[in-house]
């Protein structure tokens, strides 16, 4: 059947093209449908009965092909694990094999009901009604049935994907199941992880029931961050020093926007990195220097300007001394000539840029990143991103920073609560975890800092030039230690209490917790 392809189930999306050529590759390989149908409904079902122990009258709302299928099967087990099962069939014109196991669930006794108000006394609703490959609003009765089920108020397990959803982008085709709970058979549909299925899909389980290496497919798909620590700079030497670990120039602040360089530096301060020099107006000097007393201050008056190194080895005039720039945060009106500088004197460097740096990319044009041949990692929010990318639509999150990233020749972190992070080379990765309490200003500076503090630790250890996907490692790092830090404080101060201050604070304790836990 071929070599085993580079594949790992746990972690990839697939689109529902990609998933039903795999299935089509298994049944033509030998396995009988109803086979897998079975391996699926037992694999749910031992799920179900640890997700939902005190659920004992079971409903199930029930489609016509073999999604309804799955659901019956599920409900066969159930009945014979003496749970109640009532099912609701939308339309009797069933599938064969869908037909067949409503037969014979309503030959051992299972109540197949015509009013979906006879499942008003159900624990749980399993939603049953559609799979993969839904391309078009729901009609009736299916409709209607979305809309009594969501007002129940019992809690709904939806097989596969919520019924109503686009399999590809996470939006709603005119209504939806609201589930407490999804269980993706196989493999994680990718619009499971889009921004826009929040509402929707409740908690994510991924039952596994065995696709073979020959299935997968080989193309690059994008991938969860679940197993961050590959993406992570391996731990210094016992006799490292500073400039072994990486030195940073942060570009940051104006008179209106002080508190951002504070906030970046104190983000870089945690990445570990052993340098920090902050470019910034001269007026801010006191307020970095008393936050951050560790960080050397490039100050300018009036001009902007950038500073000139003296290389430690020859004495000369270099840029050398820094392994990373980030750029940006709280710029100002200063965002176009500091931007120009960068552009004409710094394209050897990788550079993060954020915020006000983007704002002055967006206006020069993001093509001015591939002609000067710059390294760079952007890091745009909604609004950011539509302003540096016009012409790119972001009905599907995924592919909108795919296409970006290819556009720019940057790695492009789509920030948000699903931030996806993409390569110009394909490679994708979705950050699966993060928390409403990173929604206040100032978050995304102590990112922009964490991210390059990062680039500089990881130029440094490895002493050359970064590949890409070293560029792309630093970016996913960067925002999955951030997300799971604020996840973190959140659980110990609420909500409210995950300022950007303490958030910085908390990412090396964050950190040490997450690699103890593995």
């Amino acid at each position: 059947m071929g070599s085993r392809c580079q594949f790992d189930p746990a972690i990839s999306l697939v689109s529902s093209a990609q998933m039903q050529r795999i299935e089509e590759q298994i049944f033509s390989a030998g396995m009988p449908v109803a086979a897998l149908m079975e391996k699926v409904g037992l694999a749910v079902v031992a799920q179900l009965q640890k997700d939902f122990p005190q659920a004992h009258r079971i409903g199930i709302l029930c489609g016509t092909g073999h999604n309804g299928g799955d659901g019956l099967v599920v409900g066969r087990e159930l009945w014979l694990a003496q749970k109640s099962v009532k099912v609701w069939l939308g339309k009797p014109e069933l599938k064969p094999l869908t037909a067949d196991h409503a037969r014979y669930l309503k030959a051992l006794g299972a109540e197949f009901v015509g009013q979906l108000e006879e499942l008003a006394d159900c624990d749980l609703l399993i939603d049953a009604l559609f799979g993969i490959g839904l391309n078009r609003p729901l009609g009736e009765p299916w409709a209607g049935a979305v809309g009594w089920a969501n007002g129940s108020g019992i809690p709904i397990l939806s097989l596969d994907l919520p019924s109503g959803l686009n399999d590809q982008t996470g939006e709603v085709w005119g209504c939806c199941i609201r589930a407490s709970h999804t269980y993706a058979l196989g493999l994680w549909k990718r619009g499971l992880w889009q921004e826009a299925a929040l509402p929707w899909v409740g908690r994510l389980r991924r039952i596994e029931f065995g696709i073979p290496a020959w299935a997968c497919p080989e193309d690059e798909v994008p991938r969860l961050l679940l197993r961050p620590w590959q993406h992570f700079p391996a731990d210094p030497p016992l006799d490292t020093h500073k400039y072994r670990q990486g030195s940073l120039l942060l570009v940051a602040g104006s008179a209106a926007y002080a508190g951002a360089a504070v906030l970046a530096g104190l983000g870089s301060r945690a990445s570990g990195v052993g340098m920090v020099t902050m470019a910034a107006p001269a007026e801010l000097k006191g307020l970095i220097h008393s936050a951050l007393p560790e960080v050397l201050v490039h100050a300018w008056e009036g001009i902007p300007s950038l500073p000139p190194v003296a290389d430690r080895d020859s004495g000369t005039k270099s840029l050398k001394p820094f392994q990373a720039v980030a750029v940006g945060p709280g710029l100002g009106e200063t965002r176009l000539p500091l931007l120009e500088i960068l552009l004409r004197d710094w394209a050897g460097i990788p550079w993060v840029i954020d915020a006000d740096g983007l704002n002055a990319l967006a206006e020069m044009g993001v093509e001015r990143l591939r002609e000067k041949g710059s390294q760079a990692i952007l890091t745009p929010h909604l609004g950011e991103f539509r302003r540096l990318f016009p012409g790119i639509p972001l009905g599907d999150r995924i592919e909108a920073a795919q296409r970006a990233a290819a556009q720019s020749g940057a790695v492009v972190v789509l920030k948000g609560a699903r931030t996806v992070i993409a390569s110009p080379t394909g490679e994708c990765w979705v950050n699966p975890e993060s928390t409403p309490a990173l929604a206040r200003g100032g978050s995304g500076d102590v990112l922009t800092g964490l991210i390059g503090g990062l680039v500089a630790r990881r130029t440094a250890q490895v002493g050359r030039p970064l590949e890409i996907a070293e560029l792309l490692s630093c970016a996913c790092a960067g925002v999955w230690w951030h997300a799971q830090a604020a996840i973190q404080l959140a659980r110990e101060r609420g909500l409210t209490g995950v300022d950007p201050a303490h958030l910085a604070e908390h990412l090396p304790k964050a950190l040490q917790s997450l690699r103890e836990q593995g």
